[in-house]
C-alpha cells in the first residue's frame, strides 16, 4: 500500500469514526463513498483551522469523544491559541524522528555522552516538552543522553553551558533561532568556552537564512556548515513534518550562490526558501493552491489539512536531476544524495504572517535579508518587528521597521540609515511587487527605520515565537 492509498484508507475510517467529520463532509454534500480511489483524493474538501476545528464541538474531533492523553498549545501566530491533543503513538515517532536526527547527521552514538539542552517554551507549547519526551524515548533506547529543559530562561542556559557543558562528548541546544542567537552571543561575552565543546543546534519555530546560519556557526565555533544545525519543520497541528538533512542544507547553501539553479528548484519566489526532507510514511502532503496540505494520524485525525504555508513538495528524482544537470551530482554525493532519498518540501512561511504595505504583502524574510546584509548585520541582532501606519487623511502608508542592536552599539542616524539603506536595496532586490511600487510612488515606499538599545521590553522572549509583524 502506497502512501496515497493510506491517506484514502484514513479518510474513509475518519468519514465513519469521527463525528465533526461527519458532519464536515455532509454540509459541503461529499460522500465518502463516492471517494473511490486516489485519484478522487483530491475531491475530498481541504480542511483547516477555521472551517473545521473551530466549527465543531472539540470532543466531536476525537473518536468516541476520548481526548488523547497529552495536550499542547499553538503558539497563537495567526490567532487564539489551540489547544492540540498527541497520542502516545505521536510521542514515540517524534522519538524516532529525533534519533535520526542525532544519529545519523550529528553523529551521536550510545557510546559517548551527549547533554540537551532544550531552549524552547516549556509548559503547554508544543516544542518544549515534545522534544523532552523525544529525548527520554532515545534514553529508553539506551542512548547516554543527559536531558536538561530550562527552556527560554537564558541564565540557566549559560550556566548549564559554562558548568557542565564540558564534561561531554557532545553538546545540543535546540530552541528558536533569535534565541539560540542571543544565548551565544552572549556566551561570547561572558567568556563562556563554547568554542571548546562539539556544539550541535537544533532550530525549530522560524525559518532563516544561509547567511544567518554560517555567522551563527562562527559564534559558536563551529567550523562546518553542513551537519552541525538542523531546523526541524513542525507545528502543534501535527508534531515533526520533516526536517532539514545534510543533502537540503547542502542544495540550498548552492542555491544561494546560484540563481539559475534556485529558479530551476522553485522558480523566482523572492527569497531562499527553507528546504526540508519529509518521511511519506508518516505524513502525506500535497500543494494545493501553493500553500501545504496534509493528512496524518494525529491526535485530532487530521484530513486534507491547510497548514496555511507556502511551499510545495519537490520529489528527490527531480533534485537529483537538478544537481545532475548543474554538476553538483558529485559532491552531493558527499551529502548523502543516495542515502537521503526522501522528497523534499520548499517552504517560505505562512500566507497569514506578513504585513500589507499598499496592498502587497512584505514578509519578515524580506526584511530578514536586509537586516542580515554585511553591510549592517555586526550592528543588529536580527530582531525586528515591523508594522504599517497610516499618515494622513488620504490613507497613505508607512512602512516601519523597529530594528534591535547588539549590545554597546549607540543609537545614531548615520546608522540608522545604513540599514534603511541595506532593507530597501534588499526589499527592491527580493520582492518584485515591491519593487513595481517604488517605481510608481518613490519615496513614500521607503521604510521607516527605528532602532532600538539592546534589552529593550518589546525584543524581550516571553513565550515561545517572536513575533516579527504587529498587526
Amino acid at each position: 500500500m502506497n502512501d496515497a492509498e493510506k491517506a484514502l484508507k484514513f479518510f474513509r475510517w475518519s468519514a465513519v469514526h469521527i463525528p465533526a467529520y461527519k458532519r464536515f463532509l455532509k454540509k459541503r454534500g461529499v460522500s465518502s463513498k463516492a471517494i473511490h480511489s486516489t485519484a478522487d483524493f483530491s475531491k475530498v474538501p481541504v480542511m483547516d483551522k477555521a472551517n473545521y476545528l473551530r466549527a465543531y464541538p472539540y470532543k466531536e474531533l476525537f473518536r468516541n469523544g476520548e481526548i488523547p492523553p497529552f495536550l499542547s498549545m499553538s503558539s497563537g501566530s495567526s490567532g487564539k491559541p489551540f489547544y492540540w491533543p498527541r497520542s502516545i503513538e505521536q510521542e514515540k515517532r517524534g522519538g524516532y524522528i529525533h534519533e535520526i536526527i542525532f544519529r545519523d547527521i550529528f553523529g551521536i552514538t550510545k557510546k559517548e555522552r551527549t547533554l540537551v539542552i532544550i531552549g524552547f517554551s516549556m509548559g503547554t507549547w508544543i516544542a518544549g516538552m515534545f522534544t523532552v519526551n523525544s529525548c527520554r524515548e532515545m534514553v529508553e533506547k539506551g542512548y547516554r543522553i543527559t536531558i536538561a529543559s530550562p527552556g527560554i530562561e537564558k541564565e540557566d542556559i549559560l550556566a548549564i553551558l559554562n558548568d557542565f557543558a564540558p564534561h561531554f562528548d557532545t553538546v545540543i541546544l535546540a530552541g528558536y533561532p533569535p534565541f539560540l542567537m542571543d544565548v551565544i552571543v552572549e556566551a561570547e561575552r561572558r567568556h563562556i568556552k563554547i568554542k571548546n565543546i562539539n556544539l550541535k543546534l537544533l532550530f525549530a519555530g522560524e525559518n532563516f537564512s544561509e547567511r544567518w546560519r554560517s555567522r551563527a556557526h562562527e559564534i559558536a565555533g563551529i567550523k562546518k556548515h553542513i551537519g552541525n544545525s538542523v531546523s526541524v519543520y513542525g507545528s502543534a497541528d501535527a508534531d515533526v513534518l520533516g526536517h532539514e538533512t545534510p543533502l537540503s542544507i547542502f542544495i540550498r547553501r548552492k542555491a544561494g550562490l546560484n540563481q539559475k539553479f534556485a529558479e530551476a528548484l522553485w522558480g523566482d519566489v523572492g527569497f531562499l526558501p527553507t528546504l526540508v526532507q519529509y518521511h511519506p510514511s508518516e505524513k502525506f502532503f500535497e500543494s494545493v493552491d501553493g500553500e501545504l496540505v496534509f493528512t496524518a494520524q494525529s491526535g485530532i485525525p487530521l484530513i486534507r489539512y491547510n497548514i496555511h504555508d507556502r511551499g510545495r513538495i519537490v520529489l528527490h528524482k527531480t533534485i537529483a536531476a537538478a544537481l545532475a544537470k548543474f554538476g553538483y551530482a558529485k559532491e552531493a554525493k558527499k551529502y548523502g544524495l543516495q542515502r537521503w532519498k526522501m522528497p523534499f518540501l520548499t517552504l517560505a512561511g505562512r500566507n497569514d504572517v506578513a504585513v500589507t504595505f499598499y496592498g502587497l504583502n512584505i514578509y519578515p524574510e524580506n526584511i530578514k535579508a536586509g537586516l542580515e546584509d554585511s553591510s549592517v548585520a555586526r550592528y543588529v541582532t536580527g530582531k525586528f518587528i515591523t508594522f504599517t501606519k497610516s499618515v494622513n487623511r488620504e490613507k497613505s502608508q508607512k512602512l516601519i521597521i523597529n530594528a534591535e542592536l547588539q549590545r554597546g552599539i549607540a543609537i545614531s542616524p548615520r546608522l540608522e540609515k545604513a540599514i534603511r539603506d541595506s532593507i530597501f536595496r534588499n526589499l527592491i532586490s527580493l520582492n518584485i511587487e515591491y519593487r513595481k511600487l517604488s517605481s510608481s510612488i518613490a519615496e513614500r515606499a521607503h521604510p521607516i527605520i527605528k532602532i532600538t538599545k539592546n534589552g529593550s521590553p518589546i525584543f524581550q522572549v516571553r513565550k515561545a515565537k517572536h513575533q516579527w509583524i504587529q498587526k
